[in-house]
């Protein structure tokens, strides 16, 4: 297997005479695969452009990172910017393999009953183990069921017989077709087979007796394999079992647990980065101060507009997070680019005056604006947070500049350091601010 690599917002990187002649194919053939990929990839991640650009040999790529299969013998693997040319041995392909998971599925993951509890291990797997135990039994009493042919041999008639068979019936009865309403099916199959890949990666024990507990309510259901497995799409009449059917059909496709570099079974993985940083920051947030203390994008009034026809409207602004927890109120805003990553110990100044606007219309409340720690720096514990810049504008709150250290946060255990440590340090960078 060949792999290439590009960084995200990198340099163009000329790869296509190499990938043409690890294809045994044309310079053409080589660019139309990368392009073709780029168009996967957009639709992928709801991108209205593809992320990936051809000039001549050299191809470059944006907005996107992960690791991409390009035929039976090559891959194309995209660095996030933040890792850039450090990326190696950073252990960051399970990293955002394991955040993809999160992103997609942070809606099931946050909740009261799954959040992360002081001195208990929360990695990706355990979270799993509860979601599909304790979504499954929130339904379990109308389970899902769907009308399946098979082929029964009885000599009470309730299918279809062959006439020549009602005359020489065999030993067993007679052979006939009969449709079931039954709840041994595909959707069912996904769940169960979901549970199985969960239980081999879970330690807990109270974890593997729950996953034990569905599967044998299941029952005897399809054999499911690994692979590449489309989206099911649950009958109206079951439509509450949707969310876990499609967590169930991630689980089996290899998203989020056992990630190995190299095994058969993990399918290539793509993200849309500035969202997936977002979506990590906002899950961390509401498992650390609660959900009920955080809200995504609330807007707030930051002035008047003034029409030309004399209408007037409200002029508002969002914040990506605004966290209010015993007595602190403050703003959280989702920075992946910026000054930081070009090495330059500040703010873009166009990240501050969107964190004034917020704190003005809030009547002064802080800001933090968080960016992934770089990969050239020494890597901290998990969720640490530096201090890289303090800004303040006179009627406005503090605006506090900080990196965000994720390496490692696929790591048993580091998910829960994530929730605790970033928890813990905002609290005290905001008493000290």
């Amino acid at each position: 297997m060949s792999r290439f690599g590009l960084v995200e917002y990198g340099a163009p990187v000329s790869i296509v005479n190499e990938l043409a002649a690890a294809m045994g194919r044309g310079n053409a053939d080589a660019a139309r695969y990368l392009l073709d990929a780029g168009g996967r990839i957009a639709r992928q991640v709801g991108l209205k452009k593809s992320p990936i650009e051809i000039a001549g040999s050299t191809a470059s790529s944006s907005r996107v990172a992960g690791l991409l299969h390009l035929g039976r013998s090559c891959e194309l693997e995209i660095v996030p910017k933040f890792l850039g040319s450090h990326a190696g041995g950073s252990g960051w392909r399970e990293d955002f393999f394991f955040l993809a998971m999160l992103s997609k599925h942070g809606h099931i993951l946050n909740s009261d009953r799954i959040r992360a509890q002081s001195g208990e291990e929360n990695d990706l797997d355990l979270l799993l183990a509860r979601a599909i135990s304790d979504m499954y039994w929130e339904r379990h009493h109308r389970p899902i069921r769907a009308y399946k042919r098979t082929r029964e041999q009885d000599f009470f008639l309730e299918g279809e017989v062959d006439p020549l068979d009602l005359r020489f019936p065999d030993a067993a009865g007679y052979p006939q077709e009969v449709i079931r309403f039954s709840r041994a099916n595909r959707f069912n199959a996904a769940i169960h087979a979901a549970s199985r890949i969960t239980q081999r990666h879970v330690r807990k024990p109270s974890a593997i007796v729950a996953l034990s507990r569905v599967q044998r309510h299941l029952g005897s259901q399809p054999t499911v394999g690994h692979g590449h497995h489309m989206r099911l799409t649950v009958p109206g009449r079951a439509r509450g079992w949707q969310a876990l059917t499609d967590l169930s059909v991630d689980v089996v496709n290899g998203l989020g647990v056992g990630f190995n570099e190299g095994a058969g079974r993990a399918p290539g993985f793509m993200v849309a980065t500035w969202q997936l940083w977002q979506d990590l920051l906002t899950l961390g947030l509401r498992l650390g101060f609660g959900s009920s203390s955080v809200r995504s994008e609330v807007p707030f009034s930051l002035g008047k507009r003034l029409r030309a026809n004399g209408s007037e409207g409200r002029l508002n602004v969002r914040p990506d997070v605004t966290v209010s927890s015993n007595g602190f109120r403050f703003h959280v805003d989702a920075k992946y680019k910026g000054r930081i990553d070009r090495g330059k110990i500040c703010a873009a100044e166009a990240d501050v005056y969107e964190a004034m606007a917020f704190s003005a219309a809030s009547g002064g409340l802080p800001v933090v604006l968080a960016y992934p720690q770089l990969a050239s720096t020494p890597a901290d514990p998990v969720g640490t947070i530096r201090i890289v810049e303090r800004v303040q504008v006179p009627g406005s709150g503090p605006i506090l500049a900080v990196t965000v250290e994720v390496r490692g946060i696929s790591r048993r255990g580091s998910f829960s350091r994530f929730i605790n440590e970033m928890r813990g340090a905002l609290v005290d960078t905001l008493q000290g601010a």
